[in-house]
């Protein structure tokens, strides 16, 4: 009796435990299912389906639970990997309408010229401002001292346009200052050594000099028409403004350039065709920006130093020294008041224009 009592017992423990065998590894008893090995086979599969996760961008937690926060950051990575794919796409499929819109339209060119020419006129309007017979005048003694006012306001605005115009300008299209500021000393130097070579004596040094104020001229209006020709190539409105303040900022400027070349006694239409041509180099300007769709030119972070440069030269070495001549108290006085006008007139300009 008491043997078929223990063979129950044994047949009931395994049968149960056939029972166990048939169900989830984790349903098992530890001690029963470590000796069995379902232990480890359990973890396999869970580390297995952690890396399955981790290459799915998924976190889980110690109880198998997927984090959605990384699932969510995955998922915007990968939008935005898809957004560049299709930038640039659209970049290479768009490639030659970029071309076609390189080509400068009809009313573009109109427009530039339109302004250019306005640039142009600026430069002859001071002419109908002067006698006819500008020779005679000015060889009076009342015409000498108009004269001289008229350089003092040179002065003054030929060091307005250096030092609030130029020099800023440059300084803010390059960063290498120490290239800069020999770029001003060339060019100040250039032209001391034309003047030491070229004149001989007082007549041909106002000769020389007015050449060479021309000479600075025309790589000034060089640099206006390249920023109209720019301009007008965003939008005629933002070209027409620039045209503007190119014309605001001339005003004073043309007055001086004028009294430059009455000293060197050209008369008043010689003048003005002497006007009319540096002013053209600002079509030749505004022609280049166009046909290179550009108004971005390397060498002007060298011109403009350069013609800085020469500015100065012309304003205190050849303009002001023939001024501190004058022994009168009195039109020294008018003089200093002419060149403070001509600064603040720049000044003026500028504060107008930008």
């Amino acid at each position: 009796m008491l043997r078929q009592l223990v063979l129950a017992l044994l047949v009931a423990q395994s049968w149960q435990q056939g029972m166990l065998l048939d169900l989830h590894p984790a349903a098992i008893p530890h001690d029963i299912a470590e000796n069995l090995g379902f232990v480890e086979r359990n973890e396999g599969m869970r580390d297995a389906l952690l890396l399955e996760n981790m290459d799915m961008g998924l976190l889980v937690d110690p109880e198998g639970k997927p984090i959605d926060e990384p699932q969510k950051a995955h998922s915007m990575l990968i939008e935005e990997e898809l957004r560049r794919e299709a930038a640039e796409i659209q970049r290479i499929l768009s490639g030659k309408s970029v071309e076609a819109s390189r080509e400068v339209g009809l009313s573009t060119w109109l427009w530039t010229l339109f302004g250019c020419s306005l640039v142009v006129s600026c430069g002859v309007i001071p002419a109908f401002l002067l006698p006819a017979n500008t020779h005679n005048y000015f060889s009076s003694e009342e015409g000498k001292r108009n004269l001289n006012k008229l350089l003092s306001f040179a002065v003054g605005s030929l060091l307005g346009d250096v030092f609030l115009h130029l020099l800023p300008e440059a300084y803010s299209s390059n960063e290498d200052h120490v290239t800069i500021g020999l770029w001003i000393l060339a060019g100040l130097l250039t032209f001391s050594f034309v003047e030491k070579l070229g004149a001989t004596n007082e007549e041909s040094h106002h000769q020389l000099t007015a050449i060479m104020n021309l000479a600075a001229n025309v790589v000034d209006n060089f640099t206006h028409g390249l920023a109209v020709g720019g301009s007008f190539l965003v939008s005629p409105k933002f070209g027409i403004m620039t045209t503007i303040t190119i014309l605001v900022h001339e005003v004073p400027h043309e007055v001086s350039d004028f009294a430059i070349l009455l000293r060197a006694d050209y008369d008043r239409v010689a003048a003005m065709k002497a006007q009319f041509i540096t002013a053209s180099a600002g079509i030749l300007g505004a022609c280049g920006a166009l046909w290179l769709h550009t108004s971005n030119f390397p060498v002007v972070e060298a011109l403009l130093p350069f013609t800085a440069g020469g500015f100065l030269n012309i304003a205190l070495t050849q303009i002001l020294p023939e001024l501190n001549e004058e022994t009168s108290s009195r039109q020294n006085l008018r003089q200093l008041v002419f060149v403070m006008a001509g600064v603040l007139s720049m000044t003026a300009m500028n504060l107008i224009a930008f």
